[in-house]
C-alpha cells in the first residue's frame, strides 16, 4: 500500500480562491499528510518529515516554480535514498510542467483518485500510469546553489515571462490564454515596428546591460554555447531554450531533429530568418522540419555551457548568471510522475 504527502503553496494562483475542497480530498485518503507552504523555504523540512515517515508518494498543489523547489530540494538535499513518485496538480498560473506530466481533472478528483490508486497497492496499475522524466540541473545561477527543474529559457524568454506578468497576468485569464495572447502581441509588435526598428535593436544588443528588462522583448542576446564538449558556438539569440518535457505552453514542441542526449536544446537567432512564415513549424512540426539552419538551431545534448549575460528562467522562476562562469545544465537525474 502507497502512501501520499501533499505540499500546498497556498499562494499559487488557483489555490489563492480556497484550499478547502483540496484539504476535504485529502482527508479522505487514509494516511496521507497535508503540508500548507507558510514560504517555499519550509520545502526541504517537509520533504525530510516525509522521507521519515517513509512516504513514497508526493503531489504538489503549486505552480510550476513551487514544483522547482520541490524537485531543487529532493535532488540538492536529498532527504530520500531514492525519489518518490511526484504527483503535480495544476494550481498556478502556467501550470506547463502539469500539462505534460500531471494529474488530470479538478484538483480534488485528481487527489481522490490517486488516493485510490495507492491504496489499491497495484503496483502494475501504478506502473501504467507513471511517466518517467529527466531532470534538469542547472549551475551558476548568481547567489545560488545547483538548481533542479524542467524547462530552461533565455533572451526573449525572459523578457516575454515579463512582460505577461505586467501586462496580461494581473487580468487573471487562463494561462494558455495569457501565453497566447502575450505572443499574439510580441509578434505583432515584431511586424509593426518594421526593419529599420529591429536593426536598431540589434546593435543595441551590442551595449552593456543587455539582458535588462527595459530592452524590447525581440532583440538579440550574445551567448556561446558548448554542447557536449564540442567547440564553442557564437550565437545571437532572439531564444534559447532547454527542457526535459515533451510539451511546452499551448501544446507546441519547439524542438526537433532528434539525436542522442538527456534533454532537448533550441536557440532562434536573432533576427530570424521570416519568423512569421516559419513560426508554426517551429512550434508545431516533427523531428525533421526544413528550417533556414542560420536562424533555426535544435539537438538533443547531455551537458550544455552557455555564457551569457542574459538573465533566465527555470519553470518560471527568475535568476542571473553568475558573473564570469557560464550557465550549466545537465539532465543525469530522472523521477517517476503519477498521471491519473
Amino acid at each position: 500500500m502507497g502512501s501520499l504527502g501533499v505540499i500546498t503553496n497556498p499562494r499559487s494562483q488557483k489555490n489563492k480562491r480556497g484550499i478547502e475542497k483540496l484539504d476535504a480530498a485529502i482527508a479522505g485518503v487514509p494516511g496521507a499528510r497535508h503540508a500548507v507552504l507558510e514560504t517555499v523555504a519550509d520545502i526541504p523540512e517537509i520533504l525530510a518529515d516525509f522521507a521519515r515517515r517513509e512516504i513514497d508518494t508526493v503531489a504538489v498543489a503549486g505552480g510550476d516554480g513551487t514544483i522547482q523547489a520541490v524537485l531543487t530540494a529532493l535532488f540538492g538535499d536529498r532527504p530520500y535514498a531514492q525519489p518518490p513518485r511526484l504527483a503535480v496538480l495544476p494550481c498556478g498560473m502556467t501550470n506547463m510542467i502539469a500539462g505534460d506530466v500531471g494529474l488530470r481533472g479538478s484538483m480534488s478528483a485528481g487527489v481522490a483518485k490517486l488516493g485510490r490508486l495507492l491504496q489499491s497497492a497495484d503496483e502494475e496499475e501504478i506502473a501504467r500510469t507513471t511517466a518517467e522524466r529527466q531532470i534538469l540541473r542547472l549551475e551558476n545561477a548568481r547567489g545560488r546553489p545547483p538548481q533542479y527543474g524542467m524547462f530552461f529559457g533565455g533572451a526573449a524568454i525572459y523578457r516575454a515571462i515579463i512582460a505577461c506578468r505586467s501586462k496580461v497576468h494581473p487580468y487573471k485569464v487562463k494561462a494558455d490564454t495569457a501565453a497566447a495572447v502575450t505572443l499574439a502581441g510580441l509578434l505583432a509588435d515584431w511586424l509593426l515596428r518594421g526593419r529599420g526598428a529591429r536593426q536598431g535593436d540589434a546593435e543595441a544588443s551590442a551595449g552593456p546591460g543587455r539582458g535588462g528588462p527595459g530592452r524590447k522583448v525581440f532583440s538579440g542576446d550574445r551567448i556561446d554555447v558548448t554542447f557536449d564538449n564540442q567547440p564553442a558556438e557564437h550565437l545571437t539569440s532572439l531564444v534559447i531554450l532547454a527542457t526535459t518535457l515533451d510539451r511546452l505552453v499551448l501544446g507546441s514542441r519547439p524542438f526537433w531533429d532528434g539525436g542522442d542526449g538527456q534533454f532537448r536544446f533550441t536557440s532562434i537567432a536573432y533576427p530570424p530568418e521570416r519568423l512569421l512564415r516559419y513560426a508554426g513549424r517551429v512550434l508545431y512540426g516533427g523531428e525533421d522540419r526544413k528550417l533556414p539552419e542560420t536562424s533555426y538551431l535544435s539537438r538533443r545534448a547531455n551537458r550544455v555551457s552557455l555564457a551569457m549575460d542574459c538573465p533566465f528562467t527555470l519553470d518560471g522562476e527568475l535568476f542571473e548568471p553568475e558573473p564570469g562562469c557560464p550557465v550549466l545544465l545537465a539532465a543525469d537525474q530522472q523521477i517517476r510522475f503519477v498521471r491519473v
